[in-house]
């Protein structure tokens, strides 16, 4: 059976796209309703370590929004993303002059780089809050997941200082425990469990999205609840497990330098 001819990506229309986005993107804080003692606890823990590791869902609107309210309220000053090193000129290069070099993001679809994080970035440096950004991926596509997170870990240890720092990474790797994939035999060791076996008893959370979408390879939906189950604003805690989840009532899709799906 013929098939016709696939659509062909046109690059400049996903520049434009995504440079708009960013100047469109507002961040702000999100009204979210604190556990006083559980948000002293994690307060108390960042006086002694230095670092907070957040897991998310990549390519969600707010996580940008997220992001900026805890720095707002435990007063974080340097941001770690699970950006591949080199990324981090560019967006020093895009902070001091607003330019960005669209041909080193262009084939990004998985949401771990969004719109939103470069209007993010902007706001904290012109606010004065932002005075360290580590990119900490250590992946190059051909080592093998425990390689990576390990190379990840490192990443983000030689870049600690004095100020706090919120490290953000997706669910799998922000895990400060050994998991399994029910598809590879033995044990796999995330960069959470790696920074670990440093610093014992460094804080670990996670982002909940209740409902709505998010980008990672084309849009995709959360579960949806009943509209008795929503809230009417956000909320952080720290649960029995002694996790901490910062509880988004609703999701959006992100804008991402590649917004198609694998082709």
């Amino acid at each position: 059976m013929f098939e016709g001819p696939k659509n062909e990506r046109n690059i400049e229309r996903d520049k434009s796209s995504f440079i708009e986005a960013i100047l469109a993107v507002s961040i702000k804080e999100i009204p979210t309703e604190f556990d006083e003692s559980a948000a002293q606890r994690l307060a108390d823990n960042l006086e002694s370590n230095k670092v907070f590791i957040l897991g998310e869902m990549h390519g969600v609107k707010e996580n940008a929004d997220v992001i900026y309210t805890l720095f707002k309220k435990f007063g974080f000053r340097q941001l770690a993303l699970e950006w591949k090193p080199e990324l981090k000129q560019l967006v020093e290069k895009f902070l001091e002059s607003g330019e960005i070099d669209f041909n080193a993001l262009q084939d990004s679809p998985d949401g771990r780089i969004t719109a939103g994080h470069f209007a993010l970035l902007k706001k904290l440096r012109s606010e004065g809050m932002l005075e360290g950004l580590v990119c900490f991926d250590g992946g190059s596509g051909g080592e093998g997941w425990n390689e990576r997170d390990s190379t990840m870990a490192k990443n983000i240890l030689a870049n600690l200082s004095n100020v706090p720092t919120l490290v953000i990474a997706g669910y799998l790797h922000a895990k400060t425990e050994a998991i399994h994939f029910d598809d590879e035999p033995g044990e796999q060791h995330p960069m959470g469990e790696n920074v670990r076996k440093e610093i014992p008893d460094v804080a670990s959370g996670r982002i909940e999205y209740l409902t709505g979408q998010y980008h990672n390879y084309g849009t995709n939906d959360f579960t949806k609840l009943d509209e008795e189950e929503l809230l009417s604003e956000a909320r952080f805690y720290q649960d029995e497990s002694g996790l901490y989840t910062f509880e988004l009532p609703e999701a959006n899709a992100a804008i991402v330098p590649n917004p198609h799906e694998r082709i």
